[in-house]
């Protein structure tokens, strides 16, 4: 081959090398891997702004490639490979603390349903152990067997003991009453010029003393809505003490001799117990545990100077030589109005005044008894309280003439001073 064709040949390839584009780095093929990828796309869900800058170096190396700076494409192309791993770390910090929200919201729904759950089982562990008490109380009853025939002075004690069950009875329904139809009496207007005040027992015969009569306040029927079964259920058990008190006037006045109704006052004084229990049950929640009787009752024990006793109607603070003649004594308005203020401490819980006597009353002497009983009340009313303008109203307080039909010593002994005597109740609101 001649000379001249050999050099016609190099400059020819001279030539084409000169035209050849440039190779492409092989770091923007890597780039395209990275985006095409799995990390990217939660990259871009999760972290849009950082990919989008990854994407934005990719294009500056794409745009230097074509305008013949490799070098250039190759550095832009690594900071973009850089920039998806940046944008990737920033969609796993996105994505956990997404998870941890969650998480947290997921939390906090479980505690509310344990905490819903908890409330449940201890309604209803509250109402299993209420049935299971009830259970118990109807498998344990025993029936009321009648008494019988029976001498002519174990009737005498039994008309007695009927009295005395008829004086309970009646004080039992009238703490149901207050606390079905609960309104505090003003302590303005004495109890006894008001029908509602304290009055012998409607049908008792001469010589028999005064029994209970019905608390200041609201008759059943005016209780709160919703409580209109338990008003029914209190009007029963006050028509049956109004029987029973028929009977026993029949019993006193009858010149042959007829039987004690000593099992109707049995049944009268458990029917007004079981209005109190309904009127308790309906007040106290079933999600806690009862306990302000229990909680008063110590607060008055730890004073010291009160000796409070708890029966089927609260708690009993017993006061003597409270009057010298029908007035109070200082003495006597002194201790009302300590009393008075434990009463504004505890609105909740109605307030019965029994009044008890060491001997029978007669009628003409049934005005002034009755002034006694509306002193005391007046005594532990809001006005001698302590209770401040605007402050909440007192709790209700009802008089009751208990005569001597619930002696505590013998009423023929040398003690039966001590038979007279004024009982502060505090109705408890609640199951005991």
């Amino acid at each position: 081959m001649s000379a001249r064709r050999l050099a016609g040949i190099a400059v020819a390839g001279v030539l084409l090398g000169a035209c050849a584009p440039i190779p492409r780095p092989a770091v923007l093929d890597e780039l395209d891997h990275v985006r095409a990828g799995a990390a990217a796309a939660e990259s871009k869900r999760h972290a849009p702004g950082a990919f989008a800058r990854a994407e934005k170096l990719r294009g500056d190396a794409l745009a230097a490639l074509e305008s013949e700076d490799r070098s250039g494409a190759q550095i832009l192309g690594e900071q973009a490979i850089a920039a998806h791993a940046h944008a990737h770390a920033l969609s796993r910090v996105a994505r956990a603390e997404a998870a941890e929200t969650e998480a947290k919201a997921q939390r906090s729904a479980g505690e509310a349903s344990l905490a819903g759950l908890e409330a449940e089982q201890s309604r209803v562990a509250a109402e299993v152990d209420a049935l299971d008490m009830r259970t118990k109380v109807a498998r344990d009853a025993q029936p009321v067997v009648p008494s019988g025939k029976a001498d002519a002075d174990r009737e005498k004690a039994r008309l007695a003991a009927a009295r005395s069950l008829a004086l309970q009875a009646r004080l039992l329904c009238g703490a149901a009453r207050l606390l079905i139809a609960p309104a505090p009496q003003d302590s303005s207007q004495p109890a006894s010029a008001s029908p509602a005040g304290p009055q012998p027992a409607g049908a008792s015969p001469a010589g028999a003393q005064p029994s209970a009569a019905s608390p200041a306040g609201p008759q059943p029927g005016s209780a709160q809505p919703g409580s209109a079964e338990l008003a029914t259920q209190l009007e029963g058990a006050t028509a049956a003490i109004k029987k029973l008190d028929a009977e026993l006037a029949e019993a006193s006045s009858s010149t042959r001799a007829l039987p004690a109704p000593i099992d109707q006052a049995s049944r009268a004084r458990a029917g007004c117990l079981a209005a109190l229990t309904a009127a308790r049950r309906a007040a106290t929640p079933v999600t806690r545990a009862p306990g302000a009787g229990d909680a008063l009752l110590a607060e008055l024990s730890a004073a010291g100077t009160w000796s409070p006793v708890r029966d089927d109607r609260g708690i009993v603070v017993t006061l003597r030589g409270l009057f010298a003649g029908n007035a109070l004594t200082k003495a006597g308005e002194a201790r009302l109005r300590d009393l008075a203020l434990v009463a504004t401490a505890h609105p909740s819980f109605p307030v019965a005044v029994v009044v008890h006597t060491d001997r029978e009353i007669r009628a003409r002497e049934e005005p002034a008894w009755a002034a006694r009983a509306d002193a005391v009340v007046r005594a532990l009313g809001p006005a001698q309280g302590a209770t401040a303008a605007g402050a909440p109203a007192g709790p209700s307080i009802a008089p009751f003439l208990a005569g001597s039909a619930s002696p505590v010593v013998d009423p023929g002994g040398s003690e039966r001073a001590r038979n007279a005597r004024v009982e502060i109740i505090f109705v408890t609101p609640e199951t005991l």
